[in-house]
């Protein structure tokens, strides 16, 4: 287990933020000391293509990169990064590139780390949780019908336009994903 130390709310609390804050955040951290992690869900608005969900608190409880789910309703995204907390709290640690098809329903998800330049625009209320980024947070990638992902050059557009390909350096990146403003 990684020994780094943690700086989160819980582990390092600071005074800050504002009623909306304090309501948000002590969820956060209740959720994190009761079960493990929390599970933050995304609607899709404004600019966004679609919905999002991830974990803030598999860092500090387990040592394990954040996941996070792109493209699917949030709360079929909530359970899908539940799930993967679950397989990781039992043992099945995250590895980069990765295929593993126990966190959806039997089909294969990949792995792939997000590169620290898109942190801020999905997972703001994780950073502001573990208040020292970067810390590692994992994409779940699903499958098109016919198994195959969004790099994959036959993949089917819902497939490829749902789900951004986060572990692509943000300046590198074009599109309706990169377009968007920080989470708030």
């Amino acid at each position: 287990m990684d020994e780094s130390p943690c700086f989160c709310l819980l582990c390092a609390p600071t005074q800050r933020g504002g009623p909306a804050w304090e309501e948000r955040d002590g969820r956060i951290a209740k959720n994190v000391a009761d079960f493990g992690w929390h599970v933050m869900g995304v609607m899709a608005g404004g600019d966004a293509p679609d919905d999002w969900g991830y974990s803030i608190g598999l860092w500090h409880t387990l040592r394990s990169p954040e996941v996070s789910v792109f493209g699917l309703p949030s709360q079929t995204a909530m359970r899908v990064v539940n799930a993967a907390g679950a397989a990781i709290r039992d043992g099945e640690r995250l590895q980069p590139d990765q295929r593993r098809g126990d966190v959806l329903n039997g089909y294969d998800v990949a792995v792939r780390p997000v590169h620290p330049s898109w942190y801020p625009d999905f997972f703001g209320a994780g950073i502001d949780f573990h208040q020292t980024p970067p810390l590692p947070v994992a994409q779940l990638f699903w499958p098109d019908k016919a198994g195959r992902f969004p790099w994959e050059e036959e993949a089917e557009d819902h497939c490829r336009a749902g789900q951004p390909l986060l572990w692509i350096p943000k300046e590198d990146s074009d599109g309706p994903w990169a377009d968007l403003a920080p989470e708030t």
